[in-house]
C-alpha cells in the first residue's frame, strides 16, 4: 500500500501543495474525486495500515497534512511510531501544530474521547490511549524511549513540552483539552515552571474579558 501511495506522490502534491497554485490544486482535486467515484478499491490502497517511521520520505509534508486530513474522513489513523517520526521531521511549530489538530479531529480519538467531560482532570495515563496522548506521556517521563532522541534532563524538555501544551490549547478540542488537564497536573521535575508559563500566557492574551480568562483557567485545573 505504501508503494502505491509514494507512486501517488506527484500527483498529491499537486492537489495539496499551495505552492503550484489554486487553480491546479482544483484541477487535481477534481480528479481524484472522479477516480474514488470510479474505483471504490481506491481508498484501501492509500492505506496508512503499513506505514513505519521510515515512509516519511514518500510524501512532502504538505501531502502528508493533506492526507492525515482524508484519512480521518476514512476513520483511520497510522501508527503511532509513523506519526512520531513525522512530528519530528516536521521541524517547525506550525507545521507541529497541524499534524498534531490533524489526529486530534480523527473521528478515531473523538469517539474515544466523548465520555470525557470537559471539566474533568483525569490522570494522563488513564486517558483514552492515541498517539497525541502518549507523545505528551513520553515527553514527561523520566526516562524517554522509543524512537524520539529526547534528553533525559526535564529542563532540556521543557520547550518542547510547552510547545505541545500550546498546540492543545490552540486545538481546544475535548480530548485536547483533557490531555492538557492531565499533563498540567502530571508529577514532573518542571511541573511548577509548566504551570507559570501556561498561565502567564493566559493573563497576557489580548482581548480577553476577566471572566473568560478566570473560566479558561478553571477549564484548565489552574483555579
Amino acid at each position: 500500500m505504501k508503494a502505491f501511495l509514494g507512486l501517488s506522490a506527484d500527483f498529491i502534491d499537486r492537489m495539496a501543495n499551495p505552492v503550484h497554485g489554486d487553480a491546479v490544486n482544483q484541477a487535481y482535486a477534481s480528479r481524484f474525486a472522479d477516480l474514488l467515484r470510479r474505483d471504490d478499491r481506491l481508498p484501501g490502497q492509500l492505506s496508512a495500515a503499513d506505514l513505519s517511521e521510515a515512509d516519511t520520505d514518500l510524501l512532502s509534508m504538505q501531502s502528508w497534512i493533506w492526507y492525515l486530513k482524508w484519512l480521518a474522513k476514512q476513520g483511520e489513523l497510522p501508527r503511532d511510531e509513523f506519526l512520531d517520526a513525522l512530528y519530528e521531521d516536521a521541524g517547525d511549530s506550525l507545521l507541529r501544530l497541524i499534524v498534531l489538530e490533524s489526529v486530534m479531529t480523527n473521528p478515531v480519538v473523538v469517539r474515544r474521547y466523548s465520555d470525557i467531560h470537559e471539566q474533568w482532570t483525569v490522570p494522563l495515563e488513564e486517558l483514552p490511549p492515541c498517539w497525541p496522548r502518549n507523545l505528551v506521556l513520553h515527553l514527561v517521563s523520566v526516562e524517554p524511549t522509543g524512537a524520539r532522541d529526547i534528553d533525559s534532563r526535564p529542563a532540556e524538555r521543557l520547550p518542547e513540552v510547552l510547545e505541545v501544551a500550546f498546540s492543545l490549547l490552540q486545538v481546544g478540542s475535548t480530548a485536547a483539552l483533557a490531555m492538557l488537564r492531565g499533563l498540567l497536573a502530571y508529577q514532573w521535575q518542571m511541573r511548577g515552571e509548566l504551570i507559570r508559563l501556561v498561565d502567564t500566557a493566559l493573563l497576557q492574551s489580548s482581548g480577553m474579558e476577566t471572566s473568560e480568562l478566570d473560566q479558561w483557567r478553571r477549564r484548565l485545573g489552574l483555579l
